[in-house]
């Protein structure tokens, strides 16, 4: 220390037969800190004539991890869950973009959500591996710039905590690749699931091993095997992130997504609309501006104009009406100009949304709806009601 005084003082207090405990207390209520009460209880050992042990492979006396490392070390821990699980949740979209599966009738994705969870996995890796990365280099140099520090117990522990969790995980998923084998459900598809969990477990389990061997153990490992290391880590990443966008589009892509989803949704809100016309009033609106000022159905015109172009959907009266057993029908045809193609329905069929099926642009449909008026009420259309009364 430089404090030869403080030093003089404590090794005074220690031949005297003083306790640690009562020493260090001492020490601490004049105002030392932590670090000055240890290193002056060190000092002053050494001071009072203790051996110091002669070790290979360090050139100076150990001093425990500060707070800080104790802070970036758990705060890389909880930045490796986070890039692990995004890791794993985009290269899982992938694989089911690619490789869908027909028997999978219990998922209830779509596509579009796919896509809205390849995009967030993208953006976890984005803006957490970086950080990742500068976490761990500040970890490596304070044991690389001090060769005397040694690790606290809480991080020794925390990092036994994700290797352990890390091989619980490849036994589990290597007894469910078994299980599914015996079972005869083996498929591509689930293969690359497995493979990529193997893939994900297996790197970090080889990275915090050679970190174990260097920061607790203190073998000699090159710098260099961790740059390499770092950068099949970062190509694995970026393939991965390429991939990504590849299955579920560009930021552009995207947006004309949800313009179409959007489309899709109002076609369906006013195909109910002019069916609820069609019951009240027994005949088809004549236009969309009929809807329009039925105080009823006055929530229609909120999905009456493309959310891109802000021009009205295409509507037109195919059959006026016609008798079909006992009851009158009509026919009418609504139109959109979609930016996409979309035209695998399996999971859009759950949703009841027909519409959200259809090809890259002007796309039409034809509906059926049922003309009837309740009993006893006076059929009387909008283009009936006097223009004072709509105003």
């Amino acid at each position: 220390m430089n404090n030869k005084t403080l030093v003089e003082y404590v090794a005074g207090r220690l031949r005297t037969g003083i306790t640690r405990v009562t020493l260090e207390e001492e020490l601490r209520t004049v105002g030392w800190s932590e670090e000055e009460v240890e290193d002056a209880y060190r000092s002053g050992l050494i001071d009072c004539g203790l051996p110091i042990p002669d070790e290979k492979n360090r050139a100076v006396l150990s001093r425990t991890s500060s707070t800080v490392d104790i802070v970036i070390n758990f705060f890389s821990f909880i930045l490796l869950g986070i890039v692990a699980t995004a890791l794993g949740i985009l290269l899982f979209g992938v694989v089911n973009k690619f490789f869908p599966d027909v028997l999978d009738t219990v998922n209830m994705y779509t596509e579009a959500s796919t896509s809205s969870a390849i995009h967030y996995a993208i953006a976890a890796l984005i803006i957490g591996f970086p950080l990742y990365y500068f976490s761990i280099r500040l970890w490596f140099r304070t044991f690389r710039e001090d060769e005397g520090r040694t690790e606290s117990k809480l991080s020794q522990w925390l990092t036994y905590l994700v290797l352990l969790i890390t091989a619980v995980t490849i036994v589990g998923d290597l007894i469910t690749v078994v299980f599914t084998l015996l079972q005869g459900e083996i498929t591509v598809r689930f293969f690359l699931k497995a493979l990529v969990i193997l893939m994900i477990v297996g790197i970090v389990f080889g990275f915090y091993y050679l970190e174990r061997r260097k920061v607790q153990y203190h073998v000699d490992i090159p710098r260099t095997l961790f740059l390499v290391f770092g950068r099949i880590v970062t190509g694995i990443l970026l393939l991965s992130i390429a991939l990504g966008f590849f299955a579920s589009g560009s930021p552009t892509t995207e947006r004309q997504r949800t313009f179409d989803r959007t489309r899709s949704e109002h076609l369906e809100t006013l195909s109910d609309c002019v069916t609820s016309y069609a019951k009240t009033f027994g005949k088809l609106p004549v236009s969309l501006d009929d809807i329009r000022y039925t105080s009823e159905l006055n929530y229609c015109g909120n999905s009456m104009q493309d959310p891109e172009t802000a021009l009205l959907y295409e509507y037109r009266v195919i059959t006026p009406s016609t008798e079909e057993g006992l009851v009158r029908v009509g026919e009418f045809e609504l139109c959109a100009t979609f930016a996409l193609d979309f035209m695998v329905s399996t999971d859009l069929i759950r949703v009841g949304n027909e519409w959200a099926v259809h090809p890259a642009g002007r796309s039409c449909d034809i509906r059926k709806t049922q003309l009837s008026v309740p009993e006893g009420s006076i059929q009387k259309s909008v283009d009936e009601v006097p223009l004072d009364f709509i105003r």
